[in-house]
């Protein structure tokens, strides 16, 4: 079973870090690195000035890693680029990479006042150094620390200077490896794809790029091994530590094992996703009083969404919560033809069927109107005006809206409207007076459960697409979701969950009865961050071969667990129905509030301190107070007595003060933990005493 390559977190620390108490502070390796200064920039950690403005491109193009991506300006002599940083960076070389002959010099300072006057903590680091056209230019000139750095470059040539590149040469420091999923579970026969990610001096996770092989071992072969690697195998129930080092010891890591006879990941909070129901049913048999749905005697949409709800709520295992909190059913309609709304009347004349033909794909039919000559359309937004769904949405009223039509009816099976929307199985629908984004299903009574589930489907096979930024079934090293759709077709041997149109045994669009057996891995996915080689053999009496219930199956195999894997939430329901919300959470999980105590600048603190808790010991509840000097990216963590992480308490940049946190440990055994805290170079550990 191929495993996916981790995917870069940035800024989401949201895999458990573990620091084991009492690890070396020796262990540690020094590579060079460039400062990230267009991370730095977008994220607001960086500012930077230009004189005179770009005239060709932006900025970005001159951090964006390719030299052959340009930004400049037309018409000068001369420009400066001048970053001002909000702490000092560390760095001992620059390099640049120009389109245009001529000089260039760098200047460092600790303030703007010391940069522009050449005073104070000023330095010239490179003076008027020769560049060349379409090539590198580097120097090095030793370890300097600085929050100001201006490159200035100059032309004799045609009044145009174009940057490529520009980079600052500095140096990291790691610290320790962190093997996650954390920490490795595996069942007996079976096994699981460790990762690695280095650890570095500020405490944060990135991939492993390093081309140090990584030398793997477990404590207690008995209850599991582990290959060269990192593919940990369990053999008995127990529990043993796994550790993985590079040759020269260095940086290490280690986490505790546990083999067990079977497990589950803990499921999230279930979802209460509030729905505003539109019903377009007119009446169009005006003699008998019926609407078009009783006419051609199809289902009722209320009876069908009673379903409908019912089926999201088993299928998803309780994780959403569907709860439909208004209806509308009016005579408005809110298709159109040739721009203008359709109304009673001309409902009527094409459900009035001609020689016993309601639509087709025959001139002058409703079918052919909208799916051959493109002239029926849904107006999104006047649905919206009308029902006032903006404000309602912007104030937590309502989550979405469900819309069941009559067929042909103009919509979407899905879409986004509102601000930043993406592709939903149809274009996004801007809104100016949406602040959130609103998800407009679109179903039609003349079908049944199975195909609004249908549906449904596609919109979270786009959401999830857009979670990880690509969906290619043939990817040589996929990620989760490209793993979570495949099918014994593309990867013979190697089917997970399947797709929509296609199940893991499927040979064809809709191949929900194929009987065909495969060898499948989907049972892993209820154990999710946790992908074993688990596996047995399936067909389509799995989900009875009928599309409702493989609709069900495959919506009950999406992942709905606490935590974070990855930069993605273990919760993919949270996405498809609260895409920014989940977004929001993801970036914000193990970060609580903190009370900052606001001081005036001459009173800031002068150095870095962890207090002790008070009280202590404590039972539950106990307050934690640490200052900080500088800005700067802080690591507060809680251990236990083995050195396993219990709990984040803070994880983000913050700015010079004092901090106020409050720790529960309710739901903690009795015992000794220990409390550390982590910015930049320095750390400091306290003990706490919870006694219950």
């Amino acid at each position: 079973m191929i495993l996916a390559k981790q995917k870069k977190l940035g800024g989401l620390l949201t895999i458990v870090l573990v620091f084991l108490i009492g690890m070396p502070l020796s262990a540690q390796l020094v590579v060079q690195q460039p400062v990230p200064i267009g991370e730095m920039l977008q994220q607001g950690n960086a500012q930077a000035t230009v004189e005179p403005a770009f005239t060709v491109d932006s900025l970005s193009k001159i951090f964006d890693g390719n030299p052959f991506t340009e930004a400049g300006v037309q018409d000068t002599n001369r420009l400066t680029i001048t970053l001002a940083f909000d702490s000092n960076v560390s760095f001992s070389g620059s390099k640049i990479y120009m389109w245009t002959a001529g000089t260039w010099t760098l200047e460092i300072a600790n303030s703007l006042d010391d940069l522009d006057n050449t005073t104070g903590s000023y330095q010239l680091l490179v003076n008027q150094q020769t560049h060349s056209v379409f090539a590198w230019d580097s120097l090095e000139f030793g370890a300097q620390s600085a929050r100001y750095v201006r490159l200035s470059l100059e032309t004799s040539q045609s009044g145009t200077i174009l940057v490529g590149e520009w980079v600052l040469k500095g140096t990291l420091t790691y610290t320790a490896l962190h093997i996650y999923p954390y920490p490795p579970k595996v069942l007996p026969g079976t096994s699981l794809q460790l990762k690695i990610q280095l650890v570095d001096e500020y405490g944060n996770l990135s991939p492993y790029t390093l081309n140090h092989p990584l030398i793997w071992d477990t404590e207690d072969h008995t209850i599991a091994t582990v290959g060269e690697f990192g593919k940990l195998t369990g053999l008995a129930l127990g529990s043993t530590n796994v550790t993985v080092r590079i040759p020269d010891g260095k940086l290490r890591g280690s986490a505790p094992v546990s083999v067990l006879s079977d497990f589950q990941s803990p499921r999230a909070e279930p979802q209460t996703i509030r729905v505003a129901l539109i019903i377009q049913d007119p009446i169009v048999d005006t003699v008998n009083n019926k609407r078009i749905h009783e006419v051609w005697r199809w289902q009722s949409p209320s009876a069908l969404i009673e379903q409908i709800v019912d089926d999201f709520y088993r299928a998803s295992g309780g994780a959403i919560v569907y709860d439909v909190v208004e209806t509308h059913d009016s005579d408005f309609i809110f298709t159109t033809l040739d721009g203008q709304y359709m109304s009673r009347d001309t409902l009527i004349y094409f459900f009035t069927p001609s020689n016993g033909v309601l639509y087709g794909h025959v001139p002058g039919h409703l079918q052919y109107l909208a799916e051959d000559e493109g002239r029926v359309a849904f107006d999104y937004v006047g649905l919206v005006d009308y029902y006032n769904l903006d404000e309602k949405r912007n104030s937590g009223q309502i989550h979405e809206v469900w819309v069941y039509t009559f067929p042909f009816g103009g919509m979407y099976e899905s879409r986004l409207v509102g601000p930043n929307g993406f592709w939903c199985n149809s274009p996004p629908q801007p809104h100016p007076g949406l602040d959130y984004l609103l998800p407009v299903m679109g179903w039609n009574y003349e079908r049944g459960v199975a195909e609004a589930l249908h549906s449904y489907g596609h919109r979270v096979e786009s959401v999830m697409r857009q979670v990880y930024g690509r969906w290619d079934p043939n990817a040589a090293e996929p990620n989760n979701w490209e793993l979570f759709t495949r099918i014994d077709k593309d990867h013979p041997g190697e089917a997970q969950v399947g797709n929509i149109h296609f199940p893991p045994n499927g040979q064809s669009d809709y191949d929900y009865a194929n009987s065909r057996s495969v060898t499948c891995y989907a049972d892993n996915w209820k154990r999710y961050p946790y992908l074993l080689d688990q596996h047995r053999t399936l067909n389509c009496s799995e989900w009875n071969c009928d599309q409702r219930d493989y609709m069900k199956w495959w919506f009950n195999h999406l992942p709905r667990y606490q935590g974070v894997y990855e930069g993605v939430l273990n919760n993919w329901w949270h996405y498809v129905v609260k895409y920014e919300e989940a977004v929001a959470l993801a970036d914000s999980l193990n970060s609580l509030p903190l009370k900052i105590e606001t001081l005036p600048a001459d009173l800031l603190p002068q150095g870095f301190l962890l207090e002790q808790n008070f009280p202590n010991p404590f039972n539950p509840e106990t307050t934690i107070r640490f200052q900080i000097p500088r800005s700067q990216r802080v690591l507060l963590r809680v251990y236990n007595v083995l050195g396993q992480e219990v709990q984040t308490l803070v994880d983000r940049k913050l700015a010079p003060g004092r901090y106020q946190i409050k720790f529960d440990g309710k739901d903690l055994p009795s015992g000794v933990y220990y409390l550390r805290l982590h910015a930049g170079n320095f750390r400091q550990t306290r003990k706490m005493l919870l006694l219950k």
